[in-house]
């Protein structure tokens, strides 16, 4: 057993983007958890914290009492279960490895030896093709195309600004009210707080988005994301308001069209096992999938 020292173990901070950014290039992984932002914005809900462990970032979340695949080149089984028995043995984890990419098995198919795996099919990050949501490809897309259609006929004046310092508090505000129209729960308090870090800092997050207006003084929705090193961006937040028919498809469009060129992929993250929200992802035609894996120490 790899003798692993835990004592440098600390909260992420926002001047450990560029020591990520090095990590998650090595590793090119299309997760939406192998991504600093999001990192960096749930770490007050989540309690996220890292380490350094043989040239990985380890990821902790107090919270939830599980540790993530380290970020970084790969870590071999063996490796593995040495981070985790040590976090075990700290008292800090009962030996869970959340999002093991599935790459891990295939290049390790006798890690059953180590582990238990886990898998939930609410977890898995739906991708879809940047190209195919611009140009509406695809018999599940020409219905989002006929609702593009009709907010064009109901709003001729409505435009797209990219989110900017100038208009940061049009967005935020937008994303609260239309929050503060749904019924409460956790997971609304936990993005509540990863929207006031997004807003606090914006560009320090290398963020984009875009917000769409059905009129010049009514925004309607907005996106935000951040790219990924591989060919793909992931989307962390996209709301609309609903009482605006077509706003929704309209956005998930107009984001589709600034990001040609510029990305293959978009990584719409999780369904988390929520009936409609399943429906509205699988709806755009999704074009693969992540499928990450939950690992346990035996």
């Amino acid at each position: 057993m790899a003798k692993i020292d835990l004592s440098s173990l600390r909260p992420v901070e926002i001047g450990d983007r560029a020591r990520f950014a090095r990590a998650i290039k090595e590793m090119g992984s299309q997760s939406c958890e192998v991504c600093f932002p999001n990192i960096f914005m749930y770490r007050q809900p989540y309690g996220i914290e890292f380490v350094e462990i043989e040239e990985r970032l380890v990821v902790y979340e107090r919270v939830t009492r599980v540790i993530h695949y380290p970020i970084g080149k790969q870590t071999p089984p063996q490796l593995l279960h040495d981070i985790s028995a040590a976090f075990v043995d700290a008292g800090l984890t009962d030996g869970g490895i959340y999002d093991v990419p599935e790459d891990f098995l295939d290049d390790y198919p006798d890690c059953d030896s180590l582990f238990d795996l886990e898998y939930d099919e609410g977890a898995i990050d739906y991708l879809f093709s940047v190209e195919k949501i611009a140009t509406f490809n695809g018999s599940k897309l020409r219905k989002k195309h006929n609702l593009v259609k009709q907010f064009q006929a109901n709003w001729p004046y409505a435009a797209v600004q990219k989110i900017t310092q100038e208009n940061i508090a049009i967005a935020a505000k937008l994303a609260h009210d239309l929050n503060s129209r749904l019924e409460w729960c956790e997971f609304l308090e936990e993005e509540s707080m990863a929207l006031d870090s997004a807003w606090q800092h914006f560009e320090e997050l290398g963020l984009q988005g875009i917000i769409l207006f059905a009129e010049p003084d009514y925004p309607a929705g907005l996106s935000v994301f951040s790219v990924l090193p591989s060919d793909t961006v992931d989307v962390h937040f996209e709301k609309a308001d609903h009482a605006v028919k077509g706003a929704s498809q309209t956005l998930t469009w107009q984001l589709a069209i600034a990001l040609r060129g510029k990305a293959k992929f978009m990584n719409r993250e999780q369904d988390m096992n929520e009936e409609s929200l399943r429906h509205a992802k699988r709806s755009l035609d999704p074009e693969r999938f992540f499928k990450r894996y939950f690992l346990r120490n035996l």
